[in-house]
C-alpha cells in the first residue's frame, strides 16, 4: 500500500470517527477526546510507514498490515459504538472491549516513539518502527486491560472504627457509573447485587452518572440503582452537568435523593448521620464550596460524611467538619501500576488526589477508583472497585 492511499484512508477513518466523537458533544472535554482519539489512530499509519522504512519481507509486511489496520478500525468502533446511544451485546459489545487493547496499544507506542525517534535519527534506524521494542506496549496493553477487565468492581472493605459498644454503620460507596451502550443494564444489575448482598446500611454514589452518549437514554441505569435495598443518596458530576435537573427527578422518583449543596439526618444502628452532598463547578468551585458549607453549619451527629465528585475540592472542606469525605471523578489515576501491587498512577505523579485515602489535619479523604470500565482513555492497571467503610 503506498504513502498516499495510507494517508488518505487514515484521513478518512479520523474523520469518520470524530464525526462520532463530535455527536456526543462540543464541549473543550470532546475537543480533548478528539485530540487523544486522532493521536491514537494516527500511530497506526505511523507504525505502516516504518515497516516499509524497515523493507520487511512480504510475509511480516501482510502481517503487521493487518494488525494495524484491525487497530485503526477498533479504534473508530469504539466511538461508532457509543453513538449508537443503545445498549449492545454479541459482536458489538467485542468491539467495544477489543478497542481497549488498540486505545492501549496506541498509547503506550506513543510514548515508546518518544524515545525511539531521537533514538533512531541518531543512529540511522528505521524512525518509526522500533523492531522487537514494541513488545514493551503489547505487553503492557495486554496485561494492563486483562488485569483491570478481571479485577473489574473489586471489593476493598476500609475499617475506620476505634474499638466500641456501639454498633459501626457500613456504608458503600460507588462512583463514576457513566452508563453508556458499553456500561449497560446488566453490568449495572450485577453489580446491584453484590451491592446488596454487602447488606450496608447507607450507600452512597458520587456523581458522573451519565455520560454524552447516555444523556437521552440510562432508564437502564435508574432501574438498577431502584433495586438497591439500603437508603441511597448521591451527588452530582461533571458529565451530570448537561441534564442535571433531569437527573435529580429522575433519583427522586425511586426516594434517591442527589444532593445539591443539600444535606440529609440519618439516623443508622442507632446513631446519628449526617449527608452533605456538594454540587460540582468547573469555575468558583472555592468560593461555591465555602458559601455552601456555611449555609449548612455543623450539626450534632455521631459519623459526619461529605460526598462531593471532584477531590481538587477537599482542599477547602474546613479540617474538623467532616470525618470522611467522599470523591471519585480521576477513574484511579486512569493508568498506573496497581497491575504490579504499587497503588500509583499518572495523576499522583502530578500532585493530584488519584486513588485511596489522603488526611490533611484531623480531615480524610477517600477518592473512588470509579465503576466504569470500558470507553476512553482505556482504564490501564487501575480496576473498578466497590469501597466498603465501617464507620
Amino acid at each position: 500500500m503506498n504513502a498516499a492511499l495510507t494517508l488518505t484512508l487514515a484521513v478518512v477513518l479520523t474523520t469518520l470517527t470524530l464525526r462520532h466523537v463530535y455527536r456526543g458533544g462540543t464541549t473543550l472535554n470532546d475537543h480533548a477526546v478528539a485530540f487523544v482519539v486522532s493521536g491514537c489512530l494516527w500511530i497506526y499509519p505511523t507504525l505502516w510507514w516504518g515497516v516499509h522504512q524497515a523493507g520487511l519481507s512480504a510475509a511480516p509486511l501482510f502481517f503487521f498490515g493487518c494488525l494495524f489496520v484491525l487497530g485503526a478500525v477498533s479504534i473508530y468502533g469504539l466511538f461508532y459504538v457509543l453513538d449508537r446511544r443503545r445498549p449492545v451485546a454479541g459482536a458489538l459489545r467485542w468491539v467495544g472491549i477489543f478497542s481497549q487493547l488498540a486505545y492501549a496499544f496506541s498509547l503506550w507506542t506513543g510514548l515508546l516513539l518518544v524515545f525511539w525517534v531521537p533514538l533512531a535519527a541518531w543512529t540511522g534506524r528505521p524512525l518509526f518502527w522500533p523492531g522487537l521494542w514494541l513488545m514493551i506496549p503489547v505487553v503492557l496493553a495486554v496485561w494492563g486491560c486483562a488485569w483491570t477487565w478481571l479485577r473489574h468492581d473489586t471489593l476493598r472493605t476500609h475499617l475506620l472504627a476505634e474499638s466500641s459498644d456501639v454498633q459501626p454503620v457500613r456504608v458503600v460507596q460507588l462512583s463514576d457509573l457513566h452508563a453508556s451502550p458499553l456500561m449497560t443494564g446488566s453490568d449495572f444489575n450485577a453489580l446491584v447485587r453484590r451491592v446488596n448482598a454487602l447488606s450496608p446500611d447507607l450507600v452512597v454514589i458520587t456523581g458522573d452518572f451519565v455520560m454524552p452518549f447516555s444523556e437521552e437514554n440510562h432508564q437502564y441505569l435508574i432501574d438498577a440503582i431502584d433495586r438497591i435495598e439500603a437508603p441511597t443518596l448521591g451527588c452530582l458530576g461533571n458529565h451530570d452537568l448537561p441534564i442535571r435537573t433531569q437527573l435529580c427527578e429522575e433519583f427522586d422518583a425511586i426516594g434517591k435523593p442527589l444532593l445539591v449543596d443539600e444535606r440529609r439526618i440519618l439516623t443508622l444502628r442507632g446513631r446519628s448521620v449526617e449527608v452533605v452532598g456538594l454540587d460540582f463547578r468547573w469555575r468558583g468551585a472555592k468560593a461555591a464550596t465555602f458559601a455552601a458549607l456555611s449555609a449548612l453549619p455543623q450539626v450534632d451527629a455521631d459519623v459526619r460524611v461529605l460526598l462531593v465528585h471532584d477531590p481538587r475540592y477537599f482542599r477547602w472542606i474546613p479540617s474538623e467538619r467532616f470525618d470522611l469525605v467522599l470523591s471519585g471523578h480521576t477513574h484511579g489515576g486512569q493508568v498506573g501500576t496497581n497491575m504490579f501491587g504499587v497503588p500509583w498512577s499518572v495523576l499522583r505523579g502530578l500532585g493530584l488526589y488519584d486513588q485511596g485515602f489522603f488526611e490533611r489535619d484531623s480531615c480524610r479523604l477517600y477518592v473512588h477508583s470509579g465503576n466504569w470500565h470500558t470507553g476512553l482513555p482505556p482504564r490501564m492497571g487501575i480496576a473498578a472497585e466497590i469501597a466498603v467503610f465501617t464507620l
